[in-house]
């Protein structure tokens, strides 16, 4: 069906150019969650490798968008699925900066020992 100010074509079931956002998404996601395990690696944290994480969730959205898009994950199971990635991405994310505070404070302590 197309709207006023609908862009882009079909090719079958396939929306051409939503498929292209999802692409270009995807490449952006991934490229930032090897940045992510890369400073993991480096750095060697737990509060690294926990954002390492929260990244990797965040792959999880394109993907399931393209998978929904060619009909292999419903879309009630997809909108479900791309929530719990979201509380996923969130929980993980509090857990470094909880982390982070948490033996920043220790450090701190100690130092004035």
């Amino acid at each position: 069906m197309n709207w006023p100010g609908h862009l882009g074509f079909h090719l079958g079931d396939v929306h051409v150019g939503f498929g292209a956002v999802l692409l270009v998404s995807g490449v952006a996601t991934a490229t930032l969650c090897a940045l992510g395990l890369a400073a993991y690696r480096r750095r060697g944290s737990r509060a690294y490798l926990l954002v390492a994480l929260a990244l990797s969730a965040l792959v999880a959205r394109p993907l399931l968008a393209g998978l929904s898009m060619v009909g292999v994950v419903s879309p009630d199971s997809h909108h479900t699925l791309e929530h719990a990635a979201d509380a996923l991405l969130v929980a993980l994310v509090l857990g470094a900066v909880y982390y982070s505070r948490r033996i920043e404070k220790r450090l701190d302590n100690e130092g004035y020992e």
